[in-house]
């Protein structure tokens, strides 16, 4: 038995008593090397190789591993899906409480603090937001911004805020309803937010090309294949436009506070809401990120202080990490 396996077993019965039912056998990712320049809370990633891989090798080795890569991305579509029935499920028995700041979605209402600002400034910085707007009230005025896994609009709703015409898509229809129930007691968001009940995969075959942004805001550790789920976000965003990733890393950190202490201990979310085994390391997604057309500019730590109920920028991107990748013209 390897020592990770050991020390997630041992972690496990400390924290909670005993229950190892979320620990069935898994086969490790393949873990890939990035060279970045730390800047503050920021990192800049100029090049994403496989680990291993010297820099003379990896030309030499790109076409066997691009065709893996493709051979995967050309996959018949009902073969392989984002959708996980099971994930979906949980979101949905959440449905009534979107909109209660003190209950289970408390976090992510207090993450908007952070996801909004990066996705304004990110999007003004890169020059896609008209310069016309930027210094008004409403930046992302003219932009149109596509929020995968929206739930209950809640990052939504301050996006439209800004300007932007935001189209959130989620694969629960109960949510989509709460949602739109919600933006209509707004006049500021009603007109500027629409809501689709679907998967991206879907969405895709109507909407190519079509987004300046697209945003996936702690989803990626809900769906399959996320590898499918980045090259299906890559075909519906315009060239030069955005993709802005929030998620957990796949550390045995992150499992200890996105899942022990998050929903066994402080009971910050229902018990079940995270699978470990579906969270991305963030190696793999810039990896992943880069397979698919997308350049990536900055990645950012994040932390929870669930006293303060604040979320803060960190150099550590041990446990929640933030991606602001573009996608090549």
């Amino acid at each position: 038995m390897c020592t990770m396996t050991i020390l997630r077993r041992n972690l496990t019965g400390m924290l909670l008593g005993g229950v190892h039912r979320f620990w069935a056998p898994a086969s490790h990712p393949q873990i890939y090397s990035a060279i970045i320049l730390s800047k503050g809370a920021a990192t800049y990633v100029t090049r994403v190789t496989p680990q291993g891989e010297s820099s003379e090798s990896t030309q030499s080795s790109s076409s066997s591993s691009d065709a893996s890569f493709n051979e995967h991305s050309n996959s018949d579509k009902t073969e392989r899906s984002t959708y996980d029935e099971e994930e979906v499920a949980k979101f949905r028995y959440m449905s009534d409480s979107w909109w209660d700041i003190n209950g289970d979605c408390k976090p992510l209402h207090s993450l908007n603090r952070l996801r909004v600002s990066l996705m304004r400034e990110g999007l003004v910085q890169c020059g896609t937001a008209k310069m016309e707007y930027v210094s008004g009230p409403q930046p992302l005025t003219g932009l149109r911004i596509l929020d995968v896994g929206s739930g209950g609009g809640i990052l939504c709703e301050p996006l439209a805020r800004l300007g932007a015409k935001v189209v959130g898509l989620d694969a629960a229809e109960e949510n989509v309803n709460v949602a739109q129930l919600h933006a209509e007691q707004d006049p500021r968001v009603q007109h500027n937010v629409q809501y689709v009940c679907g998967t991206v995969e879907e969405h895709a075959e109507v909407a190519k090309d079509q987004y300046d942004a697209v945003v996936a805001s702690e989803v990626l550790e809900h769906v399959n294949h996320p590898d499918l789920f980045i090259q299906t976000c890559a075909q519906i965003i315009k060239p030069g436009g955005s993709i802005f990733l929030t998620t957990l890393n796949k550390t045995v950190g992150a499992w200890v506070g996105a899942v022990a202490i998050a929903e066994y201990a402080l009971h910050l979310l229902p018990p079940g809401t995270h699978d470990w085994n579906k969270f991305v390391p963030r190696q793999e997604l810039l990896f992943i990120l880069e397979k698919s057309g997308f350049v990536t500019r900055m990645v950012h730590g994040m932390a929870y202080n669930p006293l303060s109920n604040q979320w803060c920028w960190i150099p550590n991107t041990a446990i929640n990490y933030a991606v602001h990748a573009i996608k090549e013209s």
